[in-house]
């Protein structure tokens, strides 16, 4: 999103302590935010937004260097610090909610004042990944009319589709996910084991990093039960890559899956299936948050209900003894996907976003305004 605004706009990130989408490490998609033109304002904390004095210097500091500014744009919890930011700039603010902050983090002692004043801030936008998402902000008290629904979208340059063919040799599957309790690592593993005793050599790969000790540990518990369900040789945990690289990989395989589940929160549309449909890659899915949305049942892909290893095993069986019916499924999720999540596409639709919401924060009265800030 941020590279693609910058086609548009001249654009600022300001960022914090994280590594995030701006590492010039090759772990996120192409272009670098230097190579599109994007400059970057590093700031320590910004938790410290909460505090006045600090947003106001931050504003001025970024006024003085770079100009006028018009709006804010915030994705996650940022969204969130943005209203503070915002609030000395007196610009409006656009907050992208992609999973866990229209879920746990609305109304969590951490972030909930933050929402509950970004709520307030004058004609300000709000979008949700997701439909399930943009429910739930409503819900909140997000005032609908300036609430909306932007699916995230995937450079199909990056993500090429791949011509795949009815394949001779064992069936090939990918999971591409953070080792997250939410993302569904065991049921995966599971409904693989009961699918092995249909397809004894077909084998599954999982790519993923762990940021956390948590993650480390789902990992470990994941090798563990892989390695006791006789697995060890069939289940490969390759780790993190980056993104060129993922897409190549997934011209190995035959079937993605993605098997979210609910754990305290409910996610969005996870951007791996997405980038696997780009590739022609059908799907085997749980019907879980957003996923529906991309994965069409019965017309991209199919889904399960969550935690159901059983019906995992029946899905991904019909897919792989049936390799015209993958390649169907993969032809159409390519479509799907240029039609609904393609980047150029949607950075085109958040641009005129941004513009009717600076255009309807200069409509505003002062009073209007002011009153909007106080609260």
């Amino acid at each position: 999103m941020i590279v693609g605004l910058a086609r548009h706009f001249r654009t600022l990130v300001v960022s914090g302590d994280c590594r995030g989408y701006l590492a010039d490490d090759g772990c996120y998609e192409s272009p670098r935010p230097s190579e599109a033109g994007i400059e970057v304002h590093s700031h320590p904390d910004l938790h410290a937004l909460r505090q006045p004095e600090l947003a106001a210097s931050l504003a001025s500091a970024l006024k003085r260097r770079w100009g006028p500014i018009d709006a804010v744009v915030g994705h996650l919890s940022c969204g969130a610090l943005a209203v503070h930011l915002a609030r000395q700039l007196r610009v409006p603010v656009l907050a992208v909610f992609h999973g866990d902050d229209a879920n746990v983090e609305l109304e969590s002692r951490e972030f909930g004042l933050d929402y509950a004043r970004l709520r307030w801030a004058p004609a300000s936008c709000f979008l949700g990944v997701s439909r399930n998402l943009v429910e739930r902000l409503i819900a909140f008290g997000m005032p609908a009319e300036r609430t909306y629904l932007h699916h995230l979208g995937v450079n199909l340059t990056t993500y090429p589709a791949v011509e795949r063919r009815k394949v001779a040799r064992p069936v090939r599957i990918v999971m591409a996910a953070w080792f997250r309790p939410s993302k569904g690592h065991e049921m995966a593993i599971r409904g693989f084991a009961k699918l092995t005793t249909i397809f004894p050599d077909t084998s599954l790969d999982f790519f993923g990093d762990c940021y956390s000790p948590e993650q480390r540990r789902i990992r470990d518990q994941m090798i563990a039960l892989a390695d006791r369900l006789g697995l060890a040789s069939a289940v490969r945990f390759r780790g993190p890559v980056g993104v060129e690289v993922l897409a190549k990989e997934f011209a190995n395989f035959d079937i993605a899956i993605q098997t979210s589940v609910s754990a305290g929160q409910v996610e969005g549309v996870p951007n791996a299936i997405v980038e696997a449909m780009a590739t022609a890659l059908p799907v085997v899915a749980t019907r879980h948050g957003g996923i529906p949305e991309a994965v069409l049942h019965e017309r991209t892909g199919l889904l399960v209900q969550e935690d159901d290893h059983e019906g995992l095993a029946r899905a991904l069986a019909r897919l792989a003894g049936d390799g015209e019916l993958r390649i169907r499924y993969g032809i159409a999720g390519r479509k799907w996907i240029e039609q609904e999540f393609d980047s150029i596409r949607q950075s085109d639709r958040l641009a005129d976003r941004v513009r009717e919401m600076v255009k309807a924060y200069a409509s505003l009265g002062g009073p209007e305004r002011e009153t909007g800030w106080r609260l």
